[in-house]
Order: C-alpha cells, then sequence, then structure tokens
C-alpha cells in the first residue's frame, strides 16, 4: 500500500510532460558573451561548467524526501550546446516525434 505522499508523487511523475529545457543552453550562451575570448579553451570550459552550477534552477517538488531533477521540471531534458547545436527543423522533429517527443515550446524556439 502506498502512502498518500507516494501516491501524490506517483501522480506527478507519470502527469509530468516530456519538455526540452533550454536553461543549460542560454546559461552557457551567456557566460561565453562576457568570457575572456583570450583564455585558455579547458579554462573557459570549465567556467562555463562553473556559471552552469552557480545559476541553474533546482528542482524541489513538495514531499520529495530524494531530490534532484536534469532540468528545472520534472521530465525536462537540458540541451548541451556544446555538443549539438539543434536547428530548428531538429526541435520540431524533437517535438513531433511519435513515441518519446519532447514538448519544445516557443521561448526554446526563439
Amino acid at each position: 500500500m502506498m502512502t498518500e505522499r507516494i501516491q501524490q508523487l506517483r501522480k506527478q511523475s507519470l502527469n509530468a510532460v516530456n519538455t526540452l529545457s533550454a536553461e543549460r543552453a542560454l546559461l552557457v550562451t551567456e557566460y561565453y558573451k562576457k568570457a575572456d575570448s583570450n583564455l585558455p579553451i579547458p579554462i573557459l570550459r570549465a567556467r562555463a561548467f562553473e556559471h552552469i552550477m552557480l545559476n541553474k534552477k533546482i528542482c524541489i517538488n513538495p514531499g520529495e524526501l530524494i531530490v534532484g531533477e536534469r532540468g528545472p521540471a520534472p521530465k525536462a531534458a537540458p540541451t548541451y550546446p556544446e555538443v549539438c547545436l539543434h536547428s530548428l527543423d531538429d526541435l520540431e522533429i524533437i517535438n513531433s516525434r511519435p513515441k518519446v517527443s519532447f514538448r519544445v515550446d516557443e521561448e526554446t524556439r526563439e
């Protein structure tokens, strides 16, 4: 038998919609726009990562005892611009895939 807290967390998890979060990509872009481009690449990457860790939204939902999500909300997947830059066509494909899609909002497309 599940407790009321577990039932609520399960319901929240099952009802959450897969989304693509631009938060990480925006933080990386923000950092590189203001970074000193004369620094060695490993230092730039380390400082970009530090900027992400200092500014990333932490998702802690009510009733959770073990917390943490990849993105700023349940089932919100971050993008990694250091690895792959998504075109608008890519975002449309991600949004409309028949099996495992991730909703891409207008703000992310912008």
